[in-house]
């Protein structure tokens, strides 16, 4: 008997310490559902909050009172028969809204994804909540899609957030992504990110300070975007913000960081690849 005892609370004080030690332990199986509150993005999403410049309202939006607990402390209400707008790229999107225990609340709302309606959700409830999860597709194609989030009735709409893939990003109405490339082999830069595919081309985002990302500026990308011209690549090099490549036919090619001149005489910072070197069989990054 004593043994038994001795068991039960060796099993009771492990599942207290998990719990004490581990704050997640207790709720790693309970998933997020359409309804209940969602206080931060799950694991395989990312959060973009409402006054995210990407996001258009139509109407006036209202700022709501803060200490309600919404996200970051801040949301947008949206009055009467108007609408949200923003354009993503991925393969999922969560609409993170507030319920309300009035009748000024939205009863009707519609969710359109590439002008097809998709569902629609209430804000109206018998308990105010923030940061609830109203809405949520999943499944999409990998590639661009737009949102459109439509009252049908006079009452008022709150945003709080949007969740989406986390490979994916809210983008203007006029970009267009490139299709996701092959993958077959990663390097890792200073704050930047490159690709090699199975076509011999290169793909790069990330920070781009020095034009290392070889895209003919110094902008930062959060998508990968193929480096153009270049193709045939076996390999590649990433260094101390500079980038080395060769290509099938013996040629070398390099862009970014250049103030040490290991690339030549063509100026401090190279933003698209240029020609270096020729008759090349390998590159070797090791010091």
């Amino acid at each position: 008997m004593v043994k038994k005892k001795s068991i039960l609370l060796l099993a009771l004080s492990f599942i207290v310490l998990s719990i004490l030690v581990f704050p997640g332990f207790a709720q790693t199986a309970k998933a997020a559902t359409v309804g209940g509150q969602l206080t931060a993005p799950e694991q395989g999403w990312k959060r973009f909050d409402d006054h995210n410049p990407l996001i258009k309202y139509n109407g006036t939006p209202l700022n709501q009172n803060s200490g309600q607990g919404l996200y970051n402390d801040t949301g947008y209400g949206v009055s009467g028969k108007d609408s949200v707008e923003f354009y993503f790229t991925g393969t999922k999107m969560r609409f993170i809204g507030a319920n309300y225990n009035n009748r000024n609340a939205s009863a009707n709302i519609e969710v359109y994804i590439d002008g097809s309606l998709k569902g629609s959700f209430s804000q109206y409830s018998s308990s105010f909540i923030a940061q609830v999860l109203n809405f949520e597709v999943t499944g999409l194609s990998d590639a661009k899609h737009k949102v459109k989030v439509q009252s049908n009735d006079e009452g008022l709409f709150v945003i709080d957030a949007i969740d989406i893939s986390e490979t994916g990003d809210l983008v203007a109405p006029d970009v267009t992504p490139t299709p996701n490339p092959t993958t077959t082999k990663l390097f890792v830069g200073e704050n930047s990110m490159y690709l090699l595919d199975a076509n011999g081309e290169v793909w790069s985002w990330g920070s781009n300070d020095y034009g290392q990302l070889g895209l003919g500026d110094t902008t930062k990308r959060t998508v990968k975007t193929k480096v153009p011209g270049l193709t045939g690549i076996t390999d590649i090099i990433v260094k101390d913000n500079f980038v080395i490549a060769l290509k099938s036919d013996g040629k070398v090619y390099g862009w970014g960081n250049n103030t040490s001149g290991v690339l030549g005489a063509v100026g401090e910072i190279v933003k698209q690849p240029v020609n270096f070197e020729n008759n090349i069989t390998a590159i070797d990054g090791t010091n």
